[in-house]
């Protein structure tokens, strides 16, 4: 873990290696890249930010974890294979990057083992629910009758879209304080079968689970949410206290984990 005062927090990075073409300006050459909006949101929140780019090793995962004293596993443009939960592709899956996804999960799962605290966003929420096991619904719109419009656009990600319900005694309605918050809404996947030892915390009107948490608490904060509070930051008590309460677990529980290494 970081020796400095001041928790660091591991983001991981987006990849422009996908069939979207994301950054085609830079030809063949692969870019690790992470939207900014990341980074405001850990930095306002009393922590130093830090890009984690995809590597294979798992040396150099446990490196990144010897450097870090929280992970936030990010969204992207990006689907998690199906293969990862026993199932054919549909059509609309879309862009897949399996070596993003496998280190994802990877690093979750050593960063429970050492019970650090682990905040998971959209593709992030979905990366931990199928490393446990977990099934995802590969396209919201064909597979959930009545579904509500889960990609918001033309609203941009700034601003929300819908209501999700949090459950009682959750982790997120502790940090909220109420039982509805309004969210944004850029993902076309969603959780179906939820992965061991996971709980709903957060759902929408439509049935789609939009928070998980642990199931039985074991001291260390662990939560993922569908929506993307670090977008929604600037303008919502919500997203700072979430990002704040992240924040103040990896600044609690950084000494504790020298001794598990």
């Amino acid at each position: 873990m970081s020796k400095s005062k001041t928790p660091v927090i591991g983001i991981s990075a987006d990849t422009n290696e996908g069939k979207e073409g994301d950054l085609k300006e830079y030809g063949t050459d692969t870019v690790f890249w992470l939207k900014k909006h990341y980074i405001t949101a850990i930095e306002k929140s009393g922590g130093i930010p830090v890009i984690l780019p995809v590597v294979k090793s798992p040396k150099a995962m446990a490196g990144y974890l010897d450097l870090i004293d929280g992970l936030l596993l990010s969204g992207g443009y990006f689907d998690i294979s199906p293969k990862l939960y026993g199932e054919k592709a549909m059509p609309q899956c879309g862009a897949l990057k399996p070596d993003r996804t496998l280190m994802e999960i990877a690093l979750f799962k050593k960063a429970r083992k050492l019970k650090m605290p682990i905040l998971g966003i959209c593709g992030g929420l979905q990366a931990i629910n199928v490393g446990l096991g977990g099934t995802l619904y590969q396209h919201i719109p064909a597979q959930v009758e009545d579904a509500l419009p889960h990609e918001q656009k033309p609203l941009p990600s700034t601003k929300p879209s819908h209501y999700v319900s949090l459950a009682e005694n959750s982790e997120l309605r502790k940090i909220a304080g109420r039982t509805k918050i309004k969210v944004n809404s850029t993902h076309h996947q969603g959780i179906k079968d939820l992965g061991r030892g996971l709980a709903a915390c957060a759902t929408a009107s439509d049935g789609i689970v939009e928070g998980v948490e642990l199931k039985k608490k074991d001291g260390a904060f662990m939560v993922g949410v569908q929506w993307h509070p670090e977008a929604l930051f600037k303008n919502s008590s919500f997203s700072q206290k979430l990002f704040r309460h992240f924040i103040a677990e990896a600044k609690k529980q950084k000494f504790k984990l020298y001794s598990k290494l």
